[in-house]
Parts: structure tokens; C-alpha cells; sequence
């Protein structure tokens, strides 16, 4: 298991995953979340800073992965999120040079499992294939989830974060 992260780095750069309500309350009080339809449009549009909604000037939030992940069978959600979604993240983070934070607001900390001994991150998938676990942190991360860190925040887990996918 990697250390914990306990400061808020992962609101200025990486790539995360914050379930935590009351976390992301306080970060979209002056801003939005987009929808992930809004952000498979950025990546269209080759990431037009000008008209991405940052808090804080530094952080993307992302809400609706879940969402669509509820609305596939599991292998399609898995293969979806492997060939869709993770370049979309990498083409994001290389845009992004390190200068900005891409936050997926996932809507519940109980649908995932964390696999301590070989650092592995899944998904509890819902709909048809309810309960069945999807390799979500390979998917967001690719190879590089071996090195994604907890973050908590008060004593509770509030999501997961990378700095950077290689």
C-alpha cells in the first residue's frame, strides 16, 4: 500500500477520484462540476481552456462516470473505460503539463473494493451486473495504479489520487 495522502495536492494536480460530499461541496461552491459528456467534448475540441470551468483556476471536476458506468454491462463498461475514457485522461494530463488537477466525482465510496495486496482499485458495477467487480483503477490509471494513493481527509477516506500516469 503507497502512503497516504493527507494535504490537498490532488486540487491542483493528478488525476482523482473524490467521492466525499462534503469535500466536493465546498470545491463547487463558487464553480461547477461538468458533465462527462462536456468533458469528451473538451477532448474534441483539444482542451479550449478559455471555456473550461476551473476551480480554483487549477482543478476540472468531472461528474457522471458513474453514471454511464451503470448504464453498461460490465466487460463493455470495462473495455469502454480502457479505450474511451483513459485517452481522454492521458491526452488531458499531457495538455495539462502538470499545471492542472482532473477530478472524477464518483458518487459513492462503498462501491469500491481496494485490493491491499497487489494495490488494485475495482468497481462494484450496478444494473444488470449488479455486485460484479470491474477493474476501474486499471482503466482510469492504466499501468500506473500500482501508484495511486488513498487521500483522506479528517480521519475518512475521501478518494484517490496520482499524480501522474507514465
Amino acid at each position: 500500500m503507497n502512503p497516504i495522502l493527507l494535504d490537498d495536492v490532488w486540487q491542483r494536480k493528478g488525476i482523482s477520484v473524490i467521492w466525499d460530499n462534503h469535500v466536493l461541496a465546498k470545491l463547487v461552491k463558487d464553480s461547477r462540476a461538468i458533465s462527462l459528456r462536456e468533458f469528451f467534448s473538451y477532448y474534441e475540441k483539444s482542451w479550449p481552456d478559455d471555456d473550461m470551468p476551473f476551480i480554483n483556476n487549477d482543478l476540472l471536476l468531472v461528474a457522471g462516470l458513474d453514471a454511464a458506468l451503470d448504464t453498461l454491462e460490465a466487460q463493455n463498461a470495462e473495455e469502454w473505460v480502457t479505450q474511451e475514457v483513459y485517452k481522454r485522461i492521458y491526452d488531458f494530463q499531457n495538455w495539462a503539463e502538470g499545471q492542472y488537477a482532473l477530478v472524477f466525482w464518483m458518487s459513492k465510496q462503498d462501491r469500491w473494493r481496494e485490493h491491499l495486496e497487489n494495490n488494485r482499485y475495482t468497481w462494484l458495477c450496478d444494473g444488470k451486473d449488479r455486485g460484479k467487480e470491474i477493474e476501474l483503477g486499471s482503466g482510469i490509471w492504466n499501468g500506473a495504479q500500482l501508484s495511486v494513493r488513498r487521500i483522506e481527509s479528517d480521519g475518512r477516506w475521501i478518494g484517490l489520487f496520482l499524480d501522474r500516469i507514465s
